[in-house]
């Protein structure tokens, strides 16, 4: 891979920023991050056939629901920006449902709508020789619990034209999301057999998460 470099003035590098660097939600609370495809390192200049450099991140308190702060340790950023050939870009994931912030020592709790996720790309996980300012991959996007949660929820279940058919019984509490994360609607429904309706009228896939005592289930649907 060949780069070029040059050095531009502060008002062109603000110009051409969203050509550089881009970011996308993919899922609830995964950001994909994808930089260089413009031909244009001006933010970061990785060096000459560099494959990988990292992202150091955080989330600060006002741009979570939590209110408080998540970062990583300057001398653990554990997210890495990889060169893709398809892309002719360097290719990184943030997945917030997962990831641990090193200097904070916690993730994110499931449930929390996080606005912007900030990021320093630099050389070297441990510290760094050279880096960028300070860049943000923009939300929303609300971190939820995928799969099943415990080990005694065994009933699977289904969404048939916006209706919610499970083998559970009793108090359900469903909460309806977006692939983007963000919620639209969550309630609380009595299983006795029937069909639940979810109330979505708008076209799209969605996921629906299903709690029952102790545990979750998450099942994704088209209306």
């Amino acid at each position: 891979m060949k780069k070029f470099y040059s050095l531009l003035v502060a008002l062109l590098l603000t110009a051409t920023v969203s050509a550089q660097l881009t970011t996308q939600v993919t899922s609830p609370g995964v950001f994909k991050i994808t930089y260089g495809a413009a031909n244009d390192y001006t933010i970061y200049s990785p060096g000459f056939e560099v494959p990988t450099f990292y992202v150091h991140c955080f989330v600060n308190a006002a741009d979570n629901t939590t209110g408080s702060a998540f970062e990583d340790a300057w001398s653990n950023s554990t997210v890495t920006m990889n060169w893709d050939a398809v892309a002719m870009a360097y290719v990184g994931i943030i997945d917030l449902n997962s990831k641990m912030f090193t200097q904070t020592g916690a993730k994110i709790p499931a449930g929390t709508t996080v606005n912007k996720v900030g990021m320093v790309f630099k050389n070297l996980q441990n510290g760094a020789d050279f880096q960028s300012g300070d860049l943000v991959a923009n939300g929303p996007t609300t971190i939820i619990t995928l799969g099943v949660s415990g080990t005694t929820l065994k009933a699977k279940s289904s969404v048939v034209n916006g209706q919610l058919r499970t083998a559970l019984s009793g108090s359900l509490s469903l909460e309806i999301y977006e692939m983007s994360g963000k919620l639209v609607n969550s309630f609380k429904a009595n299983s006795n057999g029937n069909a639940i309706d979810l109330n979505v009228n708008k076209a799209g896939i969605y996921l629906v998460k299903i709690t029952n005592g102790s545990n979750s289930e998450v099942v994704k649907f088209a209306k």
